[in-house]
């Protein structure tokens, strides 16, 4: 399943701001050149050709092992890549054609949140001047809205005006995550990707963040990827899954409710893979599903 698209529109369904793609990918590739011990080259296939169209207001999530091409698609989708072959497309509008300037104004719609929260803010800038540097970046806003702004997301994140008022370092893990997401919300975007963006935690801090993440979703975050190797994770967070191996789309289940709805034999094998977990994990797991 190489092309395609995630969605699925019924017979009639209008064709919308909010039903169109935001995102969409037509028969890209991604390849890289490198060298082996021996200093000679070879070409690399990090995304082999596909295609791809992911919906405003929808959550997904990718999911495949170390190496499949989940970073690099990303990469390809946020413009932060641009591909070997193929299209990525904002909005409808190719983003490798637009110039310098009308990309920079389209750069507040895509948004990521990194693995790594503490090495993803200034460590001599207040938190509060974290959240606001998109907006200075991105935005024309003057002190008073934009501190209102900043005020209003850090309520919908739960952070405290004094937390805001901190240097990074003398946070924790779960509320740098907490700072990151809202500064990536502050210029309002149209697609997140959170990468990898609850490694790292405990149980009970992750669980957090993706309750905070879900609540954002219903709250009008915008489209989401969320980027994981766990599937219990992917499962809990996303309308649609799309699994990942060795640069390939090999298998999307919409509206995932359990282990079965996964049939592709390198998923199956992701499945099998995972550590024992006890039954309480488990019936969270389904109770988490179920609450979807």
């Amino acid at each position: 399943m190489a092309s395609g698209s995630v969605h699925q529109r019924t017979a009639g369904s209008q064709v919308n701001e909010r039903s169109r793609a935001v995102i969409e990918l037509k028969q890209v590739s991604k390849q890289y050149q490198v060298k082996d011990k021996r200093g000679n080259k070879r070409t690399v296939d990090a995304v082999k050709p596909l295609s791809l169209s992911l919906d405003h207001q929808t959550s997904y999530a990718l999911v495949g092992e170390s190496g499949s091409g989940k970073s690099t698609l990303a990469r390809l989708m946020l413009g932060i890549e641009r591909p070997t072959n193929g299209e990525v497309c904002l909005e409808g509008n190719n983003i490798a054609m637009l110039r310098p300037g009308e990309f920079r104004m389209k750069r507040a719609d895509l948004q990521m949140v990194l693995q790594n929260a503490q090495s993803s803010l200034d460590p001599r800038l207040p938190v509060f001047d974290s959240i606001a540097e998109p907006i200075r970046c991105l935005k024309k806003m003057d002190k008073q809205s934009e501190r209102q702004k900043i005020l209003e997301l850090a309520d919908k994140v739960c952070l405290t005006v004094d937390q805001l008022n901190r240097l990074p370092h003398e946070l924790s893990g779960g509320q740098l995550k907490r700072v990151c997401i809202a500064r990536a919300m502050s210029v309002s975007p149209k697609f997140i990707v959170f990468d990898e963006s609850v490694s790292g935690l405990d149980v009970t801090v992750r669980k957090q963040i993706l309750d905070l993440i879900l609540q954002l979703k219903n709250d009008g975050i915008g489209a989401f990827l969320f980027i994981t190797h766990d599937i219990d994770v992917a499962i809990y967070m996303a309308d649609h899954i799309i699994v990942m191996k060795d640069g390939s789309i090999v298998e999307r289940v919409e509206h995932a409710g359990s282990y079965d709805d996964f049939k592709h034999e390198y998923s199956r094998k992701m499945i099998e893979s995972l550590p024992p977990k006890s039954p309480e994990y488990r019936n969270q797991q389904h109770r988490m599903a179920a609450t979807l």
